[in-house]
């Protein structure tokens, strides 16, 4: 299947040499003080290499789950799933965009709304709840989309663009319009998490910190596109360098065999400084394991958060029914 994809059970190396030590605060790298929108705009990346190769069109869903629709973005129409409208058409409702991992776009077979072992369902089935309007987008470059296929750069503002679709529709509640994520899909989650401000609140689910430091790691299955030679090229991409942009509650997950130990200090930055990033390592967990039972959590969340502001937060009993409920991985 397309979305299974190997992920590497990470124990981060540190990169020294890479690093930028901040004179301030004497971070291990550089916590940039602008905001990460006006940065990202002012910045023109530099791609150089055209390679990429989107999944092609998307197939055609069942329509009592999804319709293909397209939702406009900078570039022009970008392919989608949007769930079947609530039976109560007449209420708005909290929406949930998701982000899936990997590379390619939203894939060109029945991934979706096929069935999924618990121990790897990136299929964001837990969100196909009635009362809760689910996203599943693709963005520039990706399936038959048009543009240029950027990694970790672009396809931000196309999240917004998403998530302004959402909010116009007369169903939605422009003001509940939540984002998730895993592995790919978690890095731009966080990212989007810094440069948009319209989320009520964002999960990402095996983000990572760093590009530079992924990258130097291990392979990775697509030709970076981008200058690798400059460094705010890898900076922009990098979540961890913007934290102070991050305005939303957001929440991040990974199973403590896949962890990147570089997130404690993100998570010391957070609340040495008010930032309203929580990081949680989920005891047993790995990379795939902990998307179903996380998202059934997030789920319950979102539809109990009805206030002015989100109240949306994790606690001990939250973890321990996930432990519960943790599959065992293959």
């Amino acid at each position: 299947m397309k979305k299974q994809y190997q992920w590497l059970k990470f124990t981060p190396l540190v990169f020294s040499f890479l690093l930028l030590a901040c004179d301030e605060d004497n971070y291990s790298f550089k916590l940039r003080e602008d905001d990460y929108a006006e940065a990202h705009n002012k910045f023109k990346t530099q791609i150089v290499d055209d390679s990429f190769v989107g999944d092609g069109q998307p197939a055609i869903p069942p329509k009592d789950i999804f319709s293909l629709i397209y939702y406009p973005a900078e570039d022009g129409n970008m392919a989608a799933f949007l769930s079947t409208p609530p039976v109560d058409k007449a209420k708005k409702h909290p929406a949930i965009i998701w982000l899936t991992g990997g590379y390619g776009g939203i894939g060109n077979d029945d991934f979706f709304w096929s069935e999924h072992s618990a121990d790897n369902d990136q299929s964001a089935s837990s969100f196909r709840r009635d009362g809760l309007v689910l996203m599943i987008p693709s963005f520039r470059g990706e399936n038959a989309n048009p543009g240029r296929y950027e990694m970790f750069y672009g396809e931000l503002r196309d999240i917004e663009s998403a998530r302004q679709y959402l909010a116009k529709l007369p169903y939605v509640d422009p003001n509940r319009i939540y984002l998730a994520g895993h592995s790919t899909g978690g890095t731009r989650s966080l990212l989007a998490s810094e440069y948009s401000k319209g989320f009520r609140a964002v999960f990402s689910l095996g983000g990572i910190p760093d590009l530079r430091l992924r990258i130097n790691y291990a392979p990775i299955p697509v030709t970076v596109p981008f200058d690798q030679n400059d460094p705010k090229e890898f900076e922009l991409r990098s979540p961890r360098a913007f934290l102070k942009s991050i305005k939303s509650p957001t929440f991040y997950f990974e199973g403590e065999y896949a962890y990147w130990d570089e997130f404690d200090e993100v998570k010391e930055i957070a609340s040495n400084k008010g930032i309203p990033l929580y990081i949680y390592r989920i005891k047993n967990g790995d990379h795939f394991n902990i998307i179903r039972p996380l998202n059934n959590l997030i789920v319950e969340k979102i539809l109990n958060d009805k206030g002015e502001k989100s109240n949306i937060e994790f606690n001990e009993n939250d973890f321990l029914k996930i432990q519960y409920n943790l599959p065992e991985s293959n």
